[in-house]
């Protein structure tokens, strides 16, 4: 008589598809911050690679597509209006441009020390397709928040975002950080790579106005003879080069409590010659006061 053998009911288990796991790990990862912020920064990076394969160029001296912290150290006393310029551009480099016009909106927000304004909200970088330059900037106007001075080295900020409305879509920001320093004459120089201009900003926080001299060497910038500094100096000297003159230093009055701005062109437009209270090394253009 033949036993029966009874098998013993094995319990089975539920496989978990490999795919479904690694769909849920890459959907885990995917929402932690880090990898957010990173795949932000990638996603930038590779939308502005495809608008300039468009020849669409949007860019900006103090803004970002990757949110660009700004520090201006030392250059407000915390008491007078203090004059921000924001230069936009629409061109990498000599060569590559953007013909089309980009228009484009500003929104800001400050600290709750000081007090900001634009001296406009919306404009427009007029491209070389309508005998533009691809070049524009906008001001922020800066103040003491209830009309209270303040302390050296406090700090104040900026936060500016620029979206483009036209022909695409693409927004750059940056936050523009501020640090009160001393009453003097301080400046700084203001400059990007492949850009064809740099800018020196003068801050005279001195109660009384003053003389302040730029020097520089011509066979690297050359001044812009239609700004005011230039058409209100005194006191220029000059330098020959190849049986011509060029200006090599020029003075004029910077009035007391306010931000004054001098444009140069670069002979190397691929330099990058930015400068101020926190740099090392000699600067392109040196400032000092004259009586």
């Amino acid at each position: 008589m033949r036993r029966r053998i009874k098998r013993k009911n094995r319990r089975r288990t539920k496989r978990i598809n490999p795919i479904f796991v690694l769909i849920l790990f890459v959907v885990l990862i995917f929402f932690t911050p880090k990898f957010v912020s990173t795949a932000r920064y990638v996603y930038n990076i590779v939308h502005e690679y495809y608008l300039s394969s468009k020849d669409f160029y949007f860019s900006s001296d103090k803004l970002s597509i990757n949110h660009t912290e700004y520090e201006i150290t030392n250059n407000w006393s915390g008491a007078e209006t203090y004059l921000i310029t924001v230069n936009m551009s629409s061109k990498k480099n000599d060569m590559a441009f953007t013909e089309s016009d980009i228009s484009y909106n500003i929104t800001y927000t400050c600290s709750e020390n000081i007090s900001c304004s634009l001296n406009k909200t919306s404009s427009t970088i007029i491209g070389t397709g309508n005998n533009g330059v691809n070049e524009d900037s906008f001001t922020i106007s800066i103040n003491p928040a209830g009309g209270s001075a303040l302390s050296e080295g406090e700090l104040a900020w900026v936060d500016i975002v620029a979206t483009s409305t036209s022909p695409y879509s693409q927004t750059i920001s940056g936050k523009l950080i501020l640090e009160v320093g001393s009453s003097d004459i301080t400046y700084e120089i203001i400059d990007t790579a492949n850009q064809p201009y740099l800018t020196v900003n003068i801050t005279n926080s001195q109660s009384v106005g003053a003389n302040v001299k730029l020097s520089y060497n011509p066979e690297t910038v050359l001044l812009d003879m239609t700004g005011k500094f230039y058409l209100n100096s005194t006191n220029n000297t000059t330098q020959q080069i190849n049986g011509f003159d060029y200006l090599n230093s020029v003075t004029s009055f910077v009035e007391s409590l306010s931000t004054t701005t001098v444009k140069f062109y670069k002979v190397d437009s691929t330099q990058n010659y930015s400068f101020n209270s926190m740099s090392t090394g000699t600067p392109v253009i040196l400032l000092s006061q004259t009586q």
